[in-house]
């Protein structure tokens, strides 16, 4: 039997999507991993993380599944109604963040009856709400409206009103960690915001326009606040963290940020943080999971942000076009297009490197420990989406995109 990497790329795209799916849950949840923890040496991860859940789902998108994704968002949103009470409170009379608990969404619950599984942590987490906007909008943007209903939407509007309190202020970020203001979450809950503002900011993405601003107002007053925020971080994704991979969701999903902002975070990402087995999640970072010891000077290193950026230059090679701090236009040559496209190729091919023979991306590589938590779910999606982008820009524009053939056909050489 061929090993994963033998086989052509559409061939690893499937049996990639088929590792995903042992993640899956009959009520359209991913668990982070399969790590159970019977061993003893950490958390278990076979649970659900509501940010993990939605990236997971992602691939379905990619591969048309999109009856799919929309189960999984409804999952989220079921969650997400289980925690009202809370979503309402807050929205009204502001928590504190530093010093009480119990009072926000959980950031993971059990996958089968959905409590909170503990409280003692960081879970103020604003991109979740962020990602959870800019998603259910977009879905219904392409077509998906049917599937909400208008008692959905009211949570939505509660939701909105809680990031307003709430959304450009410290939270635990993408690695629950602070509180810290954290470019990452600003820019998630902006595009989530931007999302439903509907004032043309995304209209480039859809082939109909479809207004969705009066399901779910937003205002320019926060639309204002959002992008002052963010302005006052970047390029920077904290007062503490010059860099953070968490950054290349402002490339990907959201495309919040400009295109001389872009170019900054994937240099500093790039120059700072890239490392032969995965990205570096920030300077200084000393998580490298339960079970595992770093050696002197090591580093976790994470093969999600191989994919991660992959993503973001594929799509910049797509459109052709970026715009300014101004939102003028910038038309993208065709030799740039293929210059990014070739970088997409380039940490493709080192994130395959970085998998198991099997076709799982663990979480992370510590030297040559290989982190227990593979495969990572989300982890495993971005590989799926990496490798389709690359897939869908060969067969649009193949005069100008062409996959080495050894990442086509297979036979990738694997460290």
């Amino acid at each position: 039997m061929a090993s994963f990497f033998e086989h052509p790329i559409d061939e690893r795209v499937r049996l990639s999507y088929q590792i995903l799916e042992r993640l899956r849950r009959p009520n359209g949840g991913y668990v982070a991993s399969p790590y159970s923890a019977e061993d003893g040496s950490g958390d278990a991860y076979n649970v659900y993380w509501i940010r993990d859940i939605m990236f997971a789902t992602y691939a379905n998108e990619y591969l048309g599944c999109y009856d799919r994704m929309v189960e999984s968002l409804r999952l989220v949103l079921d969650i997400f109604k289980r925690y009202h009470h809370r979503i309402i409170k807050a929205s009204i009379v502001k928590p504190d963040v530093r010093h009480q608990r119990g009072l926000f969404m959980p950031a993971r619950v059990h996958p089968t009856t959905l409590e909170t599984i503990t409280d003692d942590w960081g879970h103020h987490q604003l991109d979740v709400f962020g990602l959870f906007m800019y998603k259910i909008g977009d879905l219904i943007r392409k077509g998906y409206g049917f599937r909400f209903t208008p008692e959905d939407f009211t949570l939505i509007g509660h939701i909105r009103s809680y990031i307003f309190n709430m959304g450009f202020e410290p939270d635990f970020g993408v690695w629950e960690e602070g509180p810290e203001s954290h470019s990452s979450s600003f820019g998630a809950v902006l595009g989530g915001l931007m999302m439903w503002f509907d004032q043309g900011y995304y209209d480039y993405k859809y082939k109909q326009k479809i207004e969705i601003g009066h399901l779910v107002p937003v205002s320019e007053r926060m639309i204002a606040d959002g992008h002052g925020a963010l302005m006052t971080l970047l390029p920077r994704e904290s007062e503490g963290r010059p860099y953070d991979m968490a950054q290349l969701s402002l490339l990907w999903p959201y495309s919040i940020v400009d295109f001389e902002t872009k170019k900054t975070i994937l240099k500093n990402v790039e120059t700072h943080l890239v490392g032969e087995r995965g990205v570096r999640r920030y300077p200084g970072d000393v998580y490298c999971g339960k079970g595992l010891a770093a050696h002197q000077g090591e580093t976790a290193q994470w093969p999600l942000g191989l994919a991660w950026l992959s993503i973001c230059y594929s799509k910049m090679a797509e459109y052709g076009r970026e715009f300014d701090l101004g939102r003028q236009a910038i038309h993208l040559s065709w030799e740039e297009r293929v210059g990014y496209f070739r970088k997409s190729v380039e940490y493709f091919e080192m994130l395959e490197k970085a998998m198991t023979p099997e076709g799982y991306v663990p979480e992370m590589w510590v030297g040559e420990q290989l982190g227990h938590n593979t495969p990572l779910a989300w982890a495993q999606s971005f590989h799926i989406i990496a490798a389709q982008m690359l897939i869908n820009l060969t067969h649009k524009h193949g005069e100008h995109f062409r996959l080495p053939a050894h990442v086509r056909k297979g036979g990738l050489a694997v460290a």
